[in-house]
Protein backbone atom coordinates (compact mmCIF):
# COMPACT_ATOMS: atom_id res chain seq x y z
CA UNK A 1 0.00 0.00 0.00
CA UNK A 2 1.50 3.27 -1.11
CA UNK A 3 0.69 6.39 0.94
CA UNK A 4 1.62 9.91 -0.04
CA UNK A 5 2.07 12.61 2.56
CA UNK A 6 2.02 16.29 1.63
CA UNK A 7 2.17 19.56 3.53
CA UNK A 8 0.32 22.75 2.77
CA UNK A 9 0.61 26.20 4.28
CA UNK A 10 -2.85 27.57 4.87
CA UNK A 11 -3.81 31.21 4.50
CA UNK A 12 -2.05 32.06 1.25
CA UNK A 13 -5.12 31.33 -0.90
CA UNK A 14 -6.80 34.33 0.68
CA UNK A 15 -4.12 36.63 -0.73
CA UNK A 16 -5.75 36.62 -4.15
CA UNK A 17 -8.90 38.18 -2.73
CA UNK A 18 -7.13 40.62 -0.41
CA UNK A 19 -5.07 42.42 -3.07
CA UNK A 20 -8.10 44.44 -4.16
CA UNK A 21 -8.61 45.75 -0.60
CA UNK A 22 -4.97 46.85 -0.20
CA UNK A 23 -4.51 50.51 -1.15
CA UNK A 24 -0.90 49.96 -2.27
CA UNK A 25 -1.08 46.71 -4.21
CA UNK A 26 -4.51 47.38 -5.78
CA UNK A 27 -3.03 50.29 -7.76
CA UNK A 28 -0.12 48.13 -8.94
CA UNK A 29 -2.49 45.38 -10.13
CA UNK A 30 -4.59 48.00 -11.95
CA UNK A 31 -1.45 49.27 -13.71
CA UNK A 32 -0.43 45.75 -14.69
CA UNK A 33 -3.83 44.99 -16.17
CA UNK A 34 -4.52 48.27 -17.97
CA UNK A 35 -1.27 50.16 -18.49
CA UNK A 36 0.84 50.09 -21.63
CA UNK A 37 3.94 50.39 -19.42
CA UNK A 38 3.18 47.15 -17.55
CA UNK A 39 6.20 45.43 -19.04
CA UNK A 40 8.49 48.03 -17.48
CA UNK A 41 7.16 47.50 -13.96
CA UNK A 42 9.12 45.20 -11.58
CA UNK A 43 5.86 43.41 -10.72
CA UNK A 44 4.11 40.47 -12.37
CA UNK A 45 0.98 38.37 -11.82
CA UNK A 46 1.26 34.61 -11.67
CA UNK A 47 -1.86 32.48 -11.03
CA UNK A 48 -3.48 35.57 -9.51
CA UNK A 49 -0.56 36.05 -7.07
CA UNK A 50 1.38 39.32 -7.25
CA UNK A 51 5.18 39.07 -7.32
CA UNK A 52 7.93 41.68 -7.22
CA UNK A 53 10.75 39.81 -8.88
CA UNK A 54 10.82 36.55 -6.94
CA UNK A 55 9.21 38.06 -3.83
CA UNK A 56 5.59 37.28 -3.11
CA UNK A 57 3.67 40.47 -2.29
CA UNK A 58 1.74 40.29 0.98
CA UNK A 59 -1.23 42.68 1.37
CA UNK A 60 -1.94 44.42 4.66
CA UNK A 61 -3.27 42.05 7.29
CA UNK A 62 -2.38 39.62 10.07
CA UNK A 63 -0.45 37.37 7.68
CA UNK A 64 2.47 39.80 7.67
CA UNK A 65 2.96 39.39 11.42
CA UNK A 66 2.59 35.61 11.18
CA UNK A 67 5.31 35.45 8.52
CA UNK A 68 7.71 37.54 10.64
CA UNK A 69 7.02 35.43 13.74
CA UNK A 70 7.57 32.19 11.84
CA UNK A 71 10.90 33.25 10.38
CA UNK A 72 12.06 35.00 13.55
CA UNK A 73 11.38 32.49 16.30
CA UNK A 74 8.80 29.79 15.59
CA UNK A 75 9.60 26.45 14.04
CA UNK A 76 13.10 26.71 12.56
CA UNK A 77 13.70 30.32 13.62
CA UNK A 78 16.65 31.22 15.84
CA UNK A 79 15.43 34.50 17.34
CA UNK A 80 17.94 36.49 15.33
CA UNK A 81 18.03 40.28 15.45
CA UNK A 82 16.35 42.80 13.20
CA UNK A 83 18.75 42.69 10.27
CA UNK A 84 18.95 38.91 9.93
CA UNK A 85 15.22 38.49 10.38
CA UNK A 86 14.58 41.21 7.80
CA UNK A 87 16.93 39.48 5.35
CA UNK A 88 15.02 36.19 5.71
CA UNK A 89 11.64 37.87 5.26
CA UNK A 90 12.77 40.04 2.33
CA UNK A 91 14.26 37.02 0.58
CA UNK A 92 10.77 35.56 0.12
CA UNK A 93 8.21 38.32 0.54
CA UNK A 94 7.60 41.99 -0.09
CA UNK A 95 5.37 44.71 1.32
CA UNK A 96 5.85 48.42 2.05
CA UNK A 97 7.55 49.43 5.33
CA UNK A 98 8.67 45.88 5.98
CA UNK A 99 11.71 47.07 7.95
CA UNK A 100 9.49 48.95 10.43
CA UNK A 101 7.25 45.91 10.98
CA UNK A 102 10.18 43.56 11.51
CA UNK A 103 11.90 45.94 13.92
CA UNK A 104 8.71 46.39 15.95
CA UNK A 105 8.08 42.66 16.33
CA UNK A 106 11.71 41.77 17.15
CA UNK A 107 11.86 44.57 19.72
CA UNK A 108 8.78 43.20 21.53
CA UNK A 109 9.66 39.50 21.31
CA UNK A 110 9.56 38.13 24.92
CA UNK A 111 12.27 35.53 24.30
CA UNK A 112 14.65 38.17 22.91
CA UNK A 113 13.82 40.73 25.61
CA UNK A 114 14.77 38.44 28.49
CA UNK A 115 17.19 36.01 26.86
CA UNK A 116 19.59 38.35 25.07
CA UNK A 117 22.20 40.58 26.64
CA UNK A 118 23.02 43.31 24.17
CA UNK A 119 25.77 45.85 24.76
CA UNK A 120 24.69 49.45 25.20
CA UNK A 121 26.47 52.76 24.72
CA UNK A 122 24.10 54.55 27.10
CA UNK A 123 25.29 56.88 29.82
CA UNK A 124 27.43 59.92 29.17
CA UNK A 125 30.82 60.32 30.84
CA UNK A 126 30.32 62.35 34.01
CA UNK A 127 33.61 63.34 35.69
CA UNK A 128 33.84 63.94 39.41
CA UNK A 129 33.81 67.63 40.46
CA UNK A 130 37.21 69.34 40.27
CA UNK A 131 38.83 69.68 43.74
CA UNK A 132 39.92 73.11 45.02
CA UNK A 133 43.17 72.31 46.84
CA UNK A 134 45.67 69.48 47.41
CA UNK A 135 44.92 66.54 49.70
CA UNK A 136 41.30 67.46 50.35
CA UNK A 137 39.67 64.90 48.02
CA UNK A 138 41.44 61.54 47.71
CA UNK A 139 41.02 58.17 46.01
CA UNK A 140 42.29 54.82 47.24
CA UNK A 141 42.80 51.30 45.96
CA UNK A 142 44.98 48.21 46.40
CA UNK A 143 47.43 46.36 44.19
CA UNK A 144 47.11 42.76 45.36
CA UNK A 145 48.81 39.40 44.91
CA UNK A 146 52.38 40.64 44.44
CA UNK A 147 55.31 38.32 45.15
CA UNK A 148 55.86 38.12 48.90
CA UNK A 149 58.96 40.06 49.93
CA UNK A 150 61.46 39.31 52.70
CA UNK A 151 59.38 41.45 55.06
CA UNK A 152 56.20 39.59 54.15
CA UNK A 153 54.61 42.37 52.06
CA UNK A 154 52.41 41.15 49.22
CA UNK A 155 50.23 44.19 48.43
CA UNK A 156 50.41 47.96 47.93
CA UNK A 157 47.99 50.48 49.41
CA UNK A 158 47.69 53.28 46.82
CA UNK A 159 46.40 56.73 47.87
CA UNK A 160 46.08 59.49 45.25
CA UNK A 161 45.27 63.18 45.68
CA UNK A 162 42.66 64.10 43.08
CA UNK A 163 43.91 67.71 42.80
CA UNK A 164 47.71 67.51 42.58
CA UNK A 165 47.69 63.86 41.37
CA UNK A 166 50.37 63.14 44.00
CA UNK A 167 50.40 59.50 45.07
CA UNK A 168 51.72 57.51 48.02
CA UNK A 169 52.55 53.82 47.58
CA UNK A 170 52.40 52.01 50.92
CA UNK A 171 53.51 48.33 51.18
CA UNK A 172 51.05 46.24 53.18
CA UNK A 173 49.70 42.73 53.63
CA UNK A 174 46.85 41.16 51.73
CA UNK A 175 45.37 39.97 55.00
CA UNK A 176 45.37 43.44 56.58
CA UNK A 177 41.96 44.29 58.02
CA UNK A 178 40.28 47.73 58.19
CA UNK A 179 41.93 48.53 61.54
CA UNK A 180 45.44 48.05 60.14
CA UNK A 181 44.62 49.97 56.94
CA UNK A 182 43.33 52.86 59.08
CA UNK A 183 46.61 52.84 61.04
CA UNK A 184 48.57 52.96 57.78
CA UNK A 185 46.41 55.81 56.49
CA UNK A 186 46.93 57.93 59.60
CA UNK A 187 50.66 57.19 59.74
CA UNK A 188 51.40 57.80 56.05
CA UNK A 189 48.70 60.23 54.90
CA UNK A 190 47.07 62.12 57.77
CA UNK A 191 50.48 62.72 59.38
CA UNK A 192 51.62 64.56 56.25
CA UNK A 193 48.47 66.07 54.78
CA UNK A 194 45.73 66.18 57.42
CA UNK A 195 42.15 64.83 57.37
CA UNK A 196 40.56 64.68 53.88
CA UNK A 197 37.05 65.88 53.07
CA UNK A 198 36.13 62.95 50.82
CA UNK A 199 37.58 59.58 49.87
CA UNK A 200 36.66 57.69 46.70
CA UNK A 201 37.21 53.93 46.69
CA UNK A 202 35.81 50.69 45.36
CA UNK A 203 33.66 48.36 47.44
CA UNK A 204 36.51 46.40 48.99
CA UNK A 205 35.39 44.76 52.23
CA UNK A 206 38.05 46.79 54.08
CA UNK A 207 36.27 49.98 53.03
CA UNK A 208 32.73 48.70 53.57
CA UNK A 209 33.13 47.51 57.16
CA UNK A 210 31.46 49.08 60.19
CA UNK A 211 34.78 50.17 61.72
CA UNK A 212 35.94 52.06 58.62
CA UNK A 213 32.59 53.81 58.10
CA UNK A 214 32.28 54.79 61.77
CA UNK A 215 35.85 56.10 61.90
CA UNK A 216 35.40 58.53 59.02
CA UNK A 217 31.90 59.52 60.04
CA UNK A 218 33.34 60.85 63.30
CA UNK A 219 35.90 62.89 61.37
CA UNK A 220 33.22 64.25 59.02
CA UNK A 221 34.83 62.68 55.94
CA UNK A 222 32.47 61.63 53.15
CA UNK A 223 33.08 58.14 51.76
CA UNK A 224 32.21 57.69 48.09
CA UNK A 225 31.98 54.18 46.63
CA UNK A 226 31.87 53.05 43.04
CA UNK A 227 28.57 51.35 42.22
CA UNK A 228 28.38 47.58 41.89
CA UNK A 229 29.77 46.27 38.58
CA UNK A 230 30.78 49.79 37.62
CA UNK A 231 34.24 50.60 39.00
CA UNK A 232 34.93 53.59 36.72
CA UNK A 233 34.21 56.00 39.59
CA UNK A 234 37.68 55.44 41.03
CA UNK A 235 39.30 55.11 37.60
CA UNK A 236 42.02 57.65 38.52
CA UNK A 237 43.53 55.20 41.00
CA UNK A 238 43.26 52.37 38.48
CA UNK A 239 45.36 54.43 36.03
CA UNK A 240 47.95 55.10 38.74
CA UNK A 241 48.05 51.37 39.50
CA UNK A 242 48.93 50.62 35.88
CA UNK A 243 51.68 53.25 35.90
CA UNK A 244 53.01 51.84 39.16
CA UNK A 245 53.08 48.32 37.74
CA UNK A 246 54.99 49.51 34.67
CA UNK A 247 57.58 51.33 36.81
CA UNK A 248 58.10 48.39 39.17
CA UNK A 249 58.53 45.93 36.33
CA UNK A 250 61.29 48.13 34.90
CA UNK A 251 62.98 48.77 38.26
CA UNK A 252 63.03 45.25 39.73
CA UNK A 253 63.84 43.44 36.47
CA UNK A 254 64.70 39.86 37.51
CA UNK A 255 64.22 40.36 41.26
CA UNK A 256 60.43 40.39 41.73
CA UNK A 257 60.59 39.78 45.49
CA UNK A 258 62.47 43.04 46.09
CA UNK A 259 59.73 45.37 44.88
CA UNK A 260 59.25 46.88 48.35
CA UNK A 261 62.85 48.18 48.23
CA UNK A 262 62.24 50.25 45.10
CA UNK A 263 58.85 51.65 46.15
CA UNK A 264 60.39 54.93 47.43
CA UNK A 265 62.18 55.42 44.10
CA UNK A 266 58.99 54.68 42.15
CA UNK A 267 56.96 57.10 44.29
CA UNK A 268 59.50 59.91 43.83
CA UNK A 269 59.69 59.30 40.08
CA UNK A 270 55.91 59.32 39.73
CA UNK A 271 55.40 62.50 41.74
CA UNK A 272 58.26 64.25 39.94
CA UNK A 273 56.85 63.57 36.45
CA UNK A 274 54.54 65.91 34.55
CA UNK A 275 50.93 64.77 34.77
CA UNK A 276 48.99 64.89 31.51
CA UNK A 277 45.83 66.31 33.10
CA UNK A 278 47.31 69.15 35.14
CA UNK A 279 50.34 69.85 32.90
CA UNK A 280 52.60 70.06 35.98
CA UNK A 281 54.35 67.69 38.36
CA UNK A 282 52.46 66.65 41.53
CA UNK A 283 55.36 67.98 43.64
CA UNK A 284 55.06 71.42 42.07
CA UNK A 285 51.30 71.59 42.62
CA UNK A 286 51.39 70.35 46.21
CA UNK A 287 54.45 72.27 47.44
CA UNK A 288 54.89 75.09 44.95
CA UNK A 289 58.36 73.94 43.89
CA UNK A 290 60.16 71.03 42.33
CA UNK A 291 62.40 68.93 44.62
CA UNK A 292 66.10 68.68 43.90
CA UNK A 293 67.18 65.92 41.58
CA UNK A 294 70.63 64.33 41.44
CA UNK A 295 71.59 66.66 38.60
CA UNK A 296 70.58 69.69 40.68
CA UNK A 297 73.52 69.02 43.03
CA UNK A 298 75.94 70.12 40.30
CA UNK A 299 77.17 73.65 41.21
CA UNK A 300 75.72 75.52 38.25
CA UNK A 301 74.18 79.00 38.44
CA UNK A 302 70.42 78.84 38.34
CA UNK A 303 67.51 81.13 39.05
CA UNK A 304 65.72 80.91 42.34
CA UNK A 305 62.87 78.42 42.24
CA UNK A 306 60.49 80.73 44.09
CA UNK A 307 60.67 84.13 45.65
CA UNK A 308 61.92 84.32 49.22
CA UNK A 309 59.25 86.87 49.97
CA UNK A 310 56.32 85.26 51.80
CA UNK A 311 53.62 87.20 49.99
CA UNK A 312 55.10 86.50 46.58
CA UNK A 313 55.38 82.82 47.47
CA UNK A 314 51.71 82.74 48.49
CA UNK A 315 50.79 84.39 45.19
CA UNK A 316 52.93 81.82 43.43
CA UNK A 317 51.06 78.92 45.12
CA UNK A 318 47.70 80.55 44.44
CA UNK A 319 48.57 80.99 40.78
CA UNK A 320 49.64 77.33 40.48
CA UNK A 321 46.36 76.15 42.02
CA UNK A 322 44.33 78.35 39.66
CA UNK A 323 46.26 76.98 36.68
CA UNK A 324 45.71 73.41 37.89
CA UNK A 325 41.97 73.94 38.35
CA UNK A 326 41.73 75.37 34.84
CA UNK A 327 43.79 72.47 33.46
CA UNK A 328 41.62 69.89 35.25
CA UNK A 329 38.47 71.52 33.94
CA UNK A 330 39.83 71.61 30.39
CA UNK A 331 41.05 68.00 30.65
CA UNK A 332 37.66 66.79 31.90
CA UNK A 333 35.87 68.69 29.15
CA UNK A 334 38.17 67.28 26.47
CA UNK A 335 37.84 63.71 27.73
CA UNK A 336 34.07 64.07 28.09
CA UNK A 337 33.77 65.30 24.51
CA UNK A 338 35.87 62.42 23.17
CA UNK A 339 34.17 59.74 25.28
CA UNK A 340 30.63 60.98 24.63
CA UNK A 341 31.04 60.88 20.86
CA UNK A 342 30.40 57.13 21.05
CA UNK A 343 27.76 57.27 23.79
CA UNK A 344 24.16 58.35 23.88
CA UNK A 345 22.26 60.01 26.65
CA UNK A 346 19.49 58.01 28.27
CA UNK A 347 17.75 58.78 31.53
CA UNK A 348 14.87 57.26 33.46
CA UNK A 349 12.39 58.87 35.79
CA UNK A 350 11.01 57.53 39.06
CA UNK A 351 8.23 55.05 38.33
CA UNK A 352 9.53 54.01 34.89
CA UNK A 353 9.47 50.29 34.06
CA UNK A 354 12.83 48.78 33.08
CA UNK A 355 14.50 45.45 32.49
CA UNK A 356 17.71 44.94 34.47
CA UNK A 357 20.76 43.09 33.20
CA UNK A 358 21.75 40.57 35.88
CA UNK A 359 25.50 40.23 35.56
CA UNK A 360 27.16 37.07 36.74
CA UNK A 361 29.23 39.05 39.26
CA UNK A 362 26.11 39.85 41.29
CA UNK A 363 25.60 36.20 42.27
CA UNK A 364 27.62 33.59 44.14
CA UNK A 365 30.19 31.71 42.11
CA UNK A 366 28.79 28.80 40.15
CA UNK A 367 25.12 29.68 40.63
CA UNK A 368 24.48 31.90 37.60
CA UNK A 369 25.52 30.03 34.49
CA UNK A 370 25.79 31.41 30.97
CA UNK A 371 22.45 30.06 29.74
CA UNK A 372 20.29 31.76 32.33
CA UNK A 373 18.14 34.69 31.21
CA UNK A 374 20.18 37.84 30.75
CA UNK A 375 17.49 40.25 31.89
CA UNK A 376 14.98 40.41 34.71
CA UNK A 377 11.80 42.40 35.08
CA UNK A 378 9.99 44.53 34.47
CA UNK A 379 11.10 46.45 37.57
CA UNK A 380 10.25 49.95 38.78
CA UNK A 381 12.77 52.77 39.10
CA UNK A 382 12.61 53.94 42.72
CA UNK A 383 15.18 56.72 42.70
CA UNK A 384 17.56 58.47 40.34
CA UNK A 385 20.89 58.61 42.19
CA UNK A 386 22.73 60.28 39.31
CA UNK A 387 22.45 60.42 35.55
CA UNK A 388 24.25 57.05 35.38
CA UNK A 389 23.04 55.24 38.54
CA UNK A 390 19.54 54.25 39.65
CA UNK A 391 17.91 52.52 42.61
CA UNK A 392 15.67 49.72 41.30
CA UNK A 393 12.83 47.93 43.07
CA UNK A 394 13.69 44.22 43.29
CA UNK A 395 11.85 41.36 45.00
CA UNK A 396 13.13 40.69 48.55
CA UNK A 397 14.00 37.12 47.55
CA UNK A 398 16.62 38.45 45.14
CA UNK A 399 19.42 39.26 47.56
CA UNK A 400 21.59 41.48 45.36
CA UNK A 401 22.44 45.18 45.23
CA UNK A 402 19.51 47.38 44.16
CA UNK A 403 21.78 49.99 42.55
CA UNK A 404 22.29 49.60 38.79
CA UNK A 405 24.36 51.49 36.28
CA UNK A 406 22.59 52.89 33.23
CA UNK A 407 24.44 50.33 31.06
CA UNK A 408 22.50 47.54 32.79
CA UNK A 409 19.04 49.11 32.40
CA UNK A 410 16.80 48.68 29.37
CA UNK A 411 13.53 50.54 28.81
CA UNK A 412 10.50 48.25 28.91
CA UNK A 413 7.63 49.20 26.61
CA UNK A 414 5.77 45.92 26.90
CA UNK A 415 6.14 42.78 24.85
CA UNK A 416 4.09 40.62 22.53
CA UNK A 417 2.83 37.26 23.67
CA UNK A 418 3.13 35.96 27.21
CA UNK A 419 6.15 36.92 29.30
CA UNK A 420 7.17 35.11 32.48
CA UNK A 421 5.96 36.67 35.71
CA UNK A 422 8.39 38.00 38.30
CA UNK A 423 7.68 35.02 40.57
CA UNK A 424 8.37 32.59 37.73
CA UNK A 425 11.64 34.33 36.88
CA UNK A 426 12.83 34.21 40.51
CA UNK A 427 12.46 30.41 40.52
CA UNK A 428 15.38 30.22 38.07
CA UNK A 429 17.68 32.57 39.99
CA UNK A 430 19.84 31.97 43.10
CA UNK A 431 18.09 33.12 46.29
CA UNK A 432 19.35 33.47 49.82
CA UNK A 433 19.52 30.38 52.03
CA UNK A 434 20.55 29.87 55.62
CA UNK A 435 24.29 29.63 56.26
CA UNK A 436 25.42 29.85 52.64
CA UNK A 437 28.81 31.39 51.89
CA UNK A 438 28.77 33.76 48.94
CA UNK A 439 32.51 34.39 48.78
CA UNK A 440 35.75 34.25 50.73
CA UNK A 441 36.95 37.84 51.01
CA UNK A 442 40.19 37.42 52.91
CA UNK A 443 42.41 35.04 54.86
CA UNK A 444 44.91 35.70 57.62
CA UNK A 445 47.40 33.57 59.50
CA UNK A 446 47.28 33.89 63.27
CA UNK A 447 48.91 32.05 66.15
CA UNK A 448 47.36 30.38 69.13
CA UNK A 449 48.49 31.00 72.68
CA UNK A 450 50.89 28.11 72.32
CA UNK A 451 52.37 29.63 69.18
CA UNK A 452 50.78 27.22 66.72
CA UNK A 453 49.87 28.88 63.39
CA UNK A 454 46.36 28.53 61.96
CA UNK A 455 44.21 30.33 59.40
CA UNK A 456 40.98 32.28 59.69
CA UNK A 457 38.77 33.20 56.74
CA UNK A 458 36.68 36.33 56.23
CA UNK A 459 33.48 35.16 54.54
CA UNK A 460 30.54 37.06 53.07
CA UNK A 461 27.24 35.33 53.77
CA UNK A 462 24.71 35.10 50.97
CA UNK A 463 21.94 37.65 51.38
CA UNK A 464 23.82 39.79 53.90
CA UNK A 465 25.69 43.07 53.31
CA UNK A 466 29.48 43.19 53.22
CA UNK A 467 29.74 44.88 56.61
CA UNK A 468 28.23 41.76 58.20
CA UNK A 469 31.03 39.53 56.91
CA UNK A 470 32.61 37.45 59.67
CA UNK A 471 35.87 35.65 60.40
CA UNK A 472 35.49 31.90 60.76
CA UNK A 473 37.90 29.10 61.49
CA UNK A 474 39.29 26.83 58.81
CA UNK A 475 37.35 23.84 60.11
CA UNK A 476 34.06 25.76 59.94
CA UNK A 477 34.73 26.77 56.33
CA UNK A 478 35.39 23.13 55.47
CA UNK A 479 32.11 22.13 57.10
CA UNK A 480 29.89 24.84 55.59
CA UNK A 481 31.24 24.75 52.03
CA UNK A 482 34.00 22.23 51.22
CA UNK A 483 34.07 23.23 47.54
CA UNK A 484 34.78 26.92 48.22
CA UNK A 485 37.40 25.96 50.80
CA UNK A 486 39.24 23.70 48.39
CA UNK A 487 39.03 26.25 45.58
CA UNK A 488 40.27 29.13 47.72
CA UNK A 489 43.13 27.21 49.33
CA UNK A 490 44.43 26.27 45.86
CA UNK A 491 44.25 29.86 44.68
CA UNK A 492 45.82 31.26 47.84
CA UNK A 493 48.68 28.77 47.99
CA UNK A 494 49.86 29.54 44.46
CA UNK A 495 51.28 33.05 44.53
CA UNK A 496 50.23 34.85 41.39
CA UNK A 497 52.04 37.95 40.27
CA UNK A 498 51.46 41.07 38.26
CA UNK A 499 55.01 40.87 37.01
Amino acid sequence: MLSIMSTQVTGFEELKNQYSFDSYFSKIIADLQGSLQAENLPYRLHEDYLFKGNQLCIPKGSLREQIIRELHGNGLGGHFGRDKTLAMVADRYYWPKMRRDVERLVKRCPACLFGKGSAQNTGLYVPLPEPDAPWIHLSMDFVLELPKTAKGFDSIFVVVDRFSKMAHFIPCFRTSDATHIAELFFREIVRLHGIPTSIVSDRDVKFMGHFWRTLWRKFGTELKYSSTCHPQTDGQTEVVNRSLGNMLRCLIQNNPKTWDLVIPQAEFAYNNSVNRSIKKTPFEVAYGLKPQHVLDLVPLPQEARVSNEGELFADHIRKIHEEVKAALKASNAEYSFTANQHRRKQEFEEGDQVLVHLRQERFPKGTYHKLKSRKFGPCKVLKKISSNAYLIELPPELQISHIFNILDLYPFDGCDGTASTIDAQIQHLPIAKVEVIEDVLDVKEVRSRRGNPYRRFLVKWLGKPANESTWIAEEELKRVDPDIYEEYVKAYSSESSLF
